[in-house]
């Protein structure tokens, strides 16, 4: 038994069973043992998982195209906010500002970019990572919330989170024929394991009614109260403009149908997939994935309005990213064209990350919803060329 399995098993032997959320919370986010504390938590081939920034820049190139049609809609104010929660090793924020600088002049000269990172060593990651570049240094600014990016704490800007909101931690419930109950985790003198209780919080029930949500008996589920607490945060801090969401999940009826009857809880060791939550305690990641449904309903509580949900491979489709392939005669074989074209197939195709993974946009501040690009299906998006990247003809 590690270090930090010692403390969470000596708090449920000091203290009685605890919520799945207090055990997630200590083996992610434990400041010094913690997942996210440690050199294990590696993004791309040497780690455990993928994002999209670790595949391409052509993501951040994307987002940049996204941001800079936000300001314009927004009138072209200066300064121009982009608050990341959760940057990571930086390169998105990287490979957003290189596009918007190469790209967008104006809009890069009104941007400044504030970086929300709770890890000590991922923000001193970040810092060599994005101060090397001498023209973009004085974009970058970490912050301890969207509260402080702006003296008066009214952000003019996007406040967004690439995969931020599937790793917070998460209450495990299940229903049972007397009504919902929770899962708590204690030690049962040789190993941690899933006890039934009452819900240590009425939030828990509520959760399910605000979404008309019955699970069936023995349906386990995973309820995310953080997400709810996180979006008040960042709604009282957004004066007006947007808020962007990108992560994997889905809506409250897909989520909690019956092929999902055992929940979406899952780790990952070494781009493995890992079902058991008590092994490998702080050098693992763990992830659920996210509700959009809820997302939208605290969001239009808390005065962000949606303007839609569209899924990863439709929003990139939509912004242009077959645009980055073009400009090689007949898909010739060239290396850099190669290079999109596998971060293409890897973003966008199924078997992929596109698979899953979905935009949620929201405003606040604007008198009539404003258009993106981003949104905008566009039916029959050249087919051909897809076609062509899958390799052969469509089936």
């Amino acid at each position: 038994m590690n270090d930090l399995a010692g403390l969470i098993k000596y708090e449920i032997q000091t203290q009685g069973p605890i919520t799945f959320a207090r055990f997630m919370e200590m083996a992610l986010y434990h400041p010094e043992l913690g997942y996210y504390s440690s050199p294990a938590a590696d993004i791309g081939r040497s780690g455990d998982y993928y994002t999209a920034p670790s595949v391409s820049p052509l993501f951040g190139t994307m987002l940049a195209r996204q941001f800079a049609e936000m300001w314009r809609k927004q009138g072209c104010p200066s300064p121009w906010a982009l608050v990341e929660y959760g940057p990571g090793t930086g390169a998105l924020a990287r490979d957003v500002l290189n596009a918007s600088r190469q790209r967008y002049p104006d809009f890069y000269e009104a941007l400044t970019y504030y970086l929300v990172e709770i890890s000590p060593g991922l923000r001193e990651r970040q810092r060599r990572e994005l101060c090397s570049q001498l023209q973009d240094a004085t974009k970058f600014r970490w912050v301890d919330g969207a509260a402080k990016a702006v003296d008066s704490g009214a952000i003019a800007g996007c406040i967004f989170a690439n995969e931020l909101v599937d790793a917070l931690p998460v209450h495990l419930v299940q229903r049972s024929a007397s009504g919902l109950m929770e899962l708590y985790v204690n030690y049962n003198s040789r190993e941690f394991c899933l006890v039934e209780g009452p819900p240590s919080t009425a939030e828990l029930e509520n959760y399910f009614v605000m979404q008309h949500v019955e699970l069936a008996v023995g349906q386990k589920a995973e309820v995310n109260l953080l997400a709810g607490k996180w979006l008040s945060e960042i709604a009282d801090s957004l004066g007006k403009g947007y808020v962007m969401i990108i992560d994997y999940g889905a809506t409250a009826a897909e989520l909690y149908a019956s092929h999902r009857f055992k929940g979406t809880l899952r780790c990952f060791h070494k781009h493995r997939l890992i079902e058991n939550p008590f092994v490998n305690i702080g050098q693992q990641d763990i992830t659920a994935h996210v509700n959009f449904t809820a997302l939208a309903m605290w969001g239009a509580r808390l005065g962000l309005q949606e303007l839609g949900l569209v899924s990863q491979p439709q929003f990139l489709l939509n912004l242009g990213i077959l645009d980055e392939l073009q400009g090689h005669d007949n898909f010739t074989h060239d290396a850099t064209w190669h290079k999109k074209t596998a971060a293409f197939k890897q973003l966008v195709l199924p078997g992929g990350m596109g698979d899953i993974f979905k935009v949620l946009l929201m405003y606040k501040g604007f008198p009539v919803p404003p258009e993106l690009t981003g949104l905008k299906y566009k039916a029959g998006l050249a087919a051909p060329q897809i076609i062509a990247l899958r390799g052969g003809e469509e089936k």
